[in-house]
This record gives structure tokens, sequence and C-alpha cells, in this order.
């Protein structure tokens, strides 16, 4: 588990969110089924710590202070939504989720591929399309990651959403033929076999054409 430090934010609009990112502040809001929006900021050197090893599936504890230093609370979360400069691409805001005990929760976890297909070997290339899968879960049963090993994968082969493993309690939510995976045929192989095929039905016309004149 991430641990991430944040301070209440008692001031809230644009105007003073443009002054925290100033200031090396992300604003941030807390949020869940049971627990009232909680206008938050966080050091945004504290955040790029640690930021690349979290993911939307990553438990966070939260530890939420005042202006003085003191602890409010503590509080396991999920990050839910991040929002970037259309620009720079920096963070300027970020929503953290607060699930509830019993309550299910959608959420994204990442997809891991494993191996290298025999279809690459061949000349065909891996399609990963789904670099992350939504799934319906516990909160105290989130998967950090989903494995999926594509070392047997030919060219051509797929693999679907239903050919996913899941721990227990855990239910994807893509549908049963959603393609997650696929070792692609590269466009040159197609035409060299259709070329092939050609080069081969013509002189069977032409054979054809040479026994009718006999």
């Amino acid at each position: 588990m991430v641990s991430l430090e944040a301070r209440v934010r008692e001031v809230k609009g644009k105007r003073e969110a443009r002054r925290l990112r100033r200031n090396g502040e992300v604003p941030a809001v807390v949020y869940g089924p049971a627990t009232e929006p909680i206008p938050v900021k966080i050091k945004r050197s504290v955040l790029e710590k640690v930021f690349h090893t979290i993911s939307e599936a990553t438990p966070i504890q939260l530890i939420i202070k005042d202006d003085q230093g003191n602890t409010v609370s503590e509080k396991t979360v999920f990050l839910k939504m991040i929002q970037r400069d259309k620009v720079s691409e920096t963070v300027v805001h970020l929503d953290f989720y607060e699930p509830t005990k019993g309550h299910r929760m959608r959420i994204n976890v990442p997809l891991k591929v494993v191996g290298k297909p025999v279809g690459v070997e061949k000349g065909g290339f891996l399609e990963v399309f789904h670099e992350e899968i939504p799934v319906e879960t516990d909160p105290d049963n989130v998967p950090q990651e989903i494995e999926v090993d594509v070392s047997s994968l030919d060219l051509g082969d797929v693999i679907y959403a239903r050919d996913l493993k899941l721990p227990e309690g855990v239910k994807c939510l893509l549908g049963d033929e959603e393609v997650v995976v696929s070792v692609l045929v590269p466009k040159e192989v197609v035409i060299e076999e259709t070329t092939e095929a050609e080069e081969t039905a013509e002189p069977e016309v032409i054979r054809r054409k040479e026994e009718e004149e006999e």
C-alpha cells in the first residue's frame, strides 16, 4: 500500500486552485458512498515520488492533516480520476475514491502481458487492445494486475475477455467476445500468399484452354 500525505483545503474555487498549482501543490478531492466530499491539497514534490507506482487498482493510505500538521483522518482510497493540463500534461487535479466495506466497486486493473508469442517469431506482431481491464469487485479483493500469458499465440490467434483468469469474486465488465490481445498477421504476408495463389491459378486456366483447343 502506498502512503500519501494531504492537507485539508479550506478555500475552494478556480482562483485558489490556480494559486495552489503556482505554489507547487495539486488540488484534489476525496469522496465515496459514505464519504462527504473532502477538498484536499498535495505537494507536487511528494506526489511525484510515488505517482509512477500508482494505478487505479493501487490502495492508497491517505493521511489527511490540517494546516498545523495535525492528523485529521486516515483513509484507504483509490485514485479514481486524473486531470492533466492539455498542453504541458502536468497533473492539475486528482479524485480519490473511498469505498465502503461490503460495497462492490468498479475499477480498472492494469493488464500484464507475459511471454513472447509463437506468431511474433513468425513475423506477426502483438496487439494489446486493452491496457486495463474494467472489473467489479469488493474493496478488499482488488487485484493489482491481471496477468495473461501470450506465449502460445500463433498468427491470427486471439485472447478474448472470457479467457482471462480472474480471482474469485472479481467480475470482468468487458463483453465475453471482446478482444483483449491478438497476434496480427503483417500485410506483406497476406499479399505474398494472395500473389502465390493468383500465380498458381493462372496456368490452370491456360491448360484448360489448351485442352479445349485439342
